[in-house]
């Protein structure tokens, strides 16, 4: 679970910094392979325990929305606001996970 916990830290610095409108389009499309594969391995890690079943379908929607395969196109200010709102989510929820 330790290696959980710092993927979803990684990736709610990386929203975090995706707020910035200084980044050029490859942080973009880096930032969507490494979301979609952090919350693919939480979803992964989390679904046989029933303390985080809510969270899991929470994750496979946010799984949908950063994936790199078929993108989401929304505006540029939606999108601050979808990457503030996972990042505080995702915090939260590695503050939940144990190491183990």
């Amino acid at each position: 679970m330790k290696n959980l916990k710092i993927l979803l830290l990684v990736s709610a610095l990386m929203l975090c910094l995706a707020v910035i409108p200084v980044w050029p389009y490859g942080y973009y499309v880096f930032l969507r392979f490494m979301v979609c594969g952090s919350l693919a391995y939480a979803v992964y890690r989390l679904k046989d325990n029933p303390a985080f079943n809510r969270h899991v379908i929470a994750l496979v929607v946010l799984a949908v929305l950063f994936n790199p395969v078929i993108p989401v196109h929304l505006d540029r200010m939606l999108w601050v606001w979808i990457d503030l709102a996972c990042a505080v989510y995702l915090l939260q929820l590695s503050k939940k996970i144990q190491y183990t």
